[in-house]
């Protein structure tokens, strides 16, 4: 009894054609080249899809080729990389510019996207971060630091409001007919400035979305810019790195 080294079939006779396919068995042939079998180990030839002896399919992976891969020791570090980083608070700053630092010896670049720009978001950050980036679209922006931010100048314009008053009452006295146009281009002036910065701003949360930041135009279409706040409000998404909290024209700047 064998099996055809073709087709498998299991031949109750011992001779050298396939009852079935009529394939001759290279088993006989001395010039044959060899191979071991996968299950009996035995020598067929090298050409066989079956072993003659056992019927074993050698196209089938056995499970203990498996397990000889899985216990295959890992490839070595070399010695200038075998140091562990630690893992690291990203809240604690400190902590965090000695990791950077450790990685960057090590040869690892380490990009670092947490959920806000500002380490501990708040009022008084997301209002810097809203008015200090007011051109800027380069980059994300927090859902945190975008709310902080817009709620901060909102709170912002009475101060800026009696700001305005003050020098429109001593211009008053330089010019009694100054007053209303001094209120009004302080006015229209804080209006511009904090229309840009919302818009740039939304620009920067959207990216943080990763949707495109034109949509921030429906701020500027009547009835649609409930619409924009309420996209704002959707969380952050990481499955790309187009965009972070750093700028990336700063950022070349720093290497020339």
């Amino acid at each position: 009894m064998f099996y055809c080294q073709k087709c498998g079939k299991k031949n109750t006779e011992e001779s050298q054609l396939c009852a079935l396919c009529g394939t001759v068995q290279e088993v006989f042939e001395p010039e044959t080249e060899f191979k071991a079998c996968k299950r009996c180990n035995k020598q067929i030839p090298v050409r066989s899809n079956y072993c003659y002896y056992c019927g074993m399919d050698q196209a089938k992976i056995l499970l203990s080729e498996l397990k000889v891969e899985k216990k295959q020791p890992p490839e070595e570090q070399p010695a200038d990389q075998t140091e562990q980083l630690p893992k690291i608070d990203l809240s604690d700053r400190e902590k965090l510019q000695k990791f950077i630092k450790l990685a960057k010896k090590q040869g690892v670049t380490v990009h670092v996207l947490g959920k806000n720009e500002s380490v501990t978001p708040g009022i008084i950050p997301g209002t810097k971060l809203f008015l200090r980036d007011w051109l800027n679209v380069n980059k994300r922006m927090g859902r945190a630091d975008f709310w902080y931010g817009l709620i901060g100048s909102f709170c912002l314009s009475i101060p800026i409001g009696i700001l305005i008053g003050l020098l429109a009452i001593f211009v008053q006295r330089i010019d009694p007919a100054g007053l209303m146009p001094t209120i009004k281009f302080g006015m229209a002036a804080w209006v511009a400035y904090f229309t840009v910065a919302l818009f740039t701003a939304l620009v920067r949360r959207y990216h943080d979305i990763e949707l495109p930041g034109y949509l921030a135009l429906l701020l500027l279409i009547p009835y649609c810019d409930m619409i924009a706040l309420i996209i704002a409000l959707l969380p952050q998404k990481r499955t790309n790195t187009k965009y972070t909290f750093e700028d990336p024209r700063r950022k070349n700047k720093k290497h020339h």
